[in-house]
């Protein structure tokens, strides 16, 4: 259990990688958007060794009718993160940029528990998720302080 929580502290640390080496690509091409393409399209061609590696069978892609409109946004949601943090990260800071991103996911990861959207098991918000959150946007504030304070 603790090496599944090691992993994961350890996956986490190579999301801020993402939007300084995707700038770098958009700085290279001249756009943001084409820079995501790179991105995404790398993802794409990381993702089919994978499958073969671990002799992941081929899906019933018939099976994609079933799956409702909104099971779609999943990809666009993807663009829009990797085209924001290229945007976003060089103007803001890598640091500011992870703390509001990873404080937006939680605060959109509670409502979604709370409501128990797409299908989700409901989770409601109570007192210590609030205080969480709470703790987190204070951190957030001494992320920001601590950059106003070095300049």
């Amino acid at each position: 259990m603790q090496t599944n929580f090691i992993f994961a502290l350890l996956v986490g640390m190579i999301v801020p990688l993402q939007a300084p080496l995707n700038a770098f690509v958009a700085r290279s091409l001249g756009s943001p958007l084409w820079a995501t393409l790179v991105s995404l399209s790398v993802s794409v061609m990381a993702t089919v060794p994978l499958l073969m590696l671990f002799r992941v069978s081929a899906p019933e892609f018939g099976n994609l009718g079933h799956v409702p409109w909104y099971g779609w946004l999943g990809g666009l949601c993807g663009v829009v993160f990797v085209a924001s943090s290229v945007i976003l990260a060089p103007k803001i800071g890598i640091a500011n940029f992870a703390v509001l991103a990873i404080a937006g996911q939680i605060i959109g990861a509670l409502v979604l528990d709370h409501f128990g959207f797409f299908g989700l098991t409901v989770k409601p918000i109570n007192l210590f998720k609030v205080l969480g959150v709470a703790v987190m946007v204070g951190g957030i504030l001494l992320v920001q302080y601590g950059n106003k304070a070095s300049s």
